[in-house]
């Protein structure tokens, strides 16, 4: 079994990478949806547990079949967002912009032009990965805080052949090819630092599994640990942070939606100690992806069940039961 699935592990990366390249990206992501849609048609672990994620977002049917057919397009878009990395090397400015339009762009320009710099927060939510090739295509100086795909490889419960580690270093290659300046988010924060005291765009995704410091707050109905360290150092750094998150249509294209920044509270406003507001903060933006979530549940449902299964695996839980 592990024969074959390095096997098609190899041919993904290998010919049908070169095959998609060579495609324009609508017609790779039309056979995208098409290998979303017979993946779905037959009983899968992941398809399974995006389908048990689903109880988790609450406006979701109890029905199983509802469940099921938000998991099966939840399967659909991730096979497109998952095509977008092999595709990340040959992305343009011109193709980019063709494939994803900016909703909201003078609400960043208009941050930026207060000279702090900008924080763009996401979660693990859409294809978050193409807001760093729509924001640094479109002109603008942007790092991301990330975490390379290679950590998955420590930090996975389960052990992988070094057919599917060596795809994590290949996955990285591709993210490095983006117009983004990559800072470890398990290393010195210094890079981001300097970028957003340079007044330029800082990308993090605020669900991810960083940062030392962390809060339970309120989020999809639930109490849910989120990194304080983003609002930390937005305080720090008097930044303006702006929700945003990358939602696909039907036909596979792409929406950046970027929101008004946060009313952020600050450090001794009514008393509140830097980690007060930085909590405060952090749960002002998980109400906006929660928001969004419960709109689009099918966006988030691959990152549930990741987490769920981290967290069964014995890893920290996302959600406090």
């Amino acid at each position: 079994m592990r024969a074959v699935r390095d096997a098609l592990v190899w041919c993904y990366w290998h010919p049908f990478k070169r095959l998609i390249q060579a495609l324009p990206l609508p017609r790779a992501l039309a056979l995208a949806r098409g290998l979303g849609s017979l993946l779905g048609r037959a009983p899968n672990a992941r398809l399974h547990g995006m389908a048990e994620a689903a109880r988790l977002v609450p406006g979701v049917p109890a029905d199983p079949a509802a469940r099921l057919a938000l998991a099966r397009e939840a399967l659909r878009q991730f096979c497109q967002t998952d095509l977008e990395v092999l595709y990340f090397p040959r992305l343009t400015p011109a193709i980019t912009a063709a494939h994803v339009r900016i909703e909201g762009r003078q609400r960043l320009d208009a941050a930026l032009a207060q000279g702090r710099g900008v924080m763009l927060a996401f979660g693990h939510y859409g294809a978050n990965q193409m807001v760093m090739p729509a924001v640094g295509h479109a002109g603008y100086r942007m790092c991301q805080l990330s975490a390379p795909a290679t950590t998955l490889n420590d930090k996975l419960p389960e052990a992988r052949s070094a057919a599917v580690r060596r795809t994590r270093e290949l996955r990285w290659a591709h993210e490095q090819t983006l117009p983004v300046t990559h800072i470890d988010v398990f290393g010195s924060l210094k890079g981001a630092f300097t970028c957003l005291r340079g007044g330029h765009v800082l990308g993090v995704a605020m669900d991810g599994g960083g940062g030392e410091k962390r809060a339970a707050v309120p989020f999809l109905g639930r109490q849910a640990l989120f990194s304080l360290g983003p609002m930390l150092l937005a305080a720090k750094t008097g930044c303006a942070v702006l929700p945003c998150f990358m939602e696909r249509a039907p036909s596979g294209s792409l929406t950046l939606r970027i929101e008004e920044p946060l009313p952020l509270v600050a450090p001794g406003d009514s008393g509140a100690s830097a980690e007060d507001a930085a909590r405060a903060n952090t749960a002002a933006f998980a109400a906006r992806l929660s928001a969004a979530v419960m709109v689009n549940p099918s966006h988030y449902l691959y990152f549930l069940a990741f987490r769920q299964h981290m967290a069964a695996a014995g890893h920290e839980p996302f959600f406090l039961e």
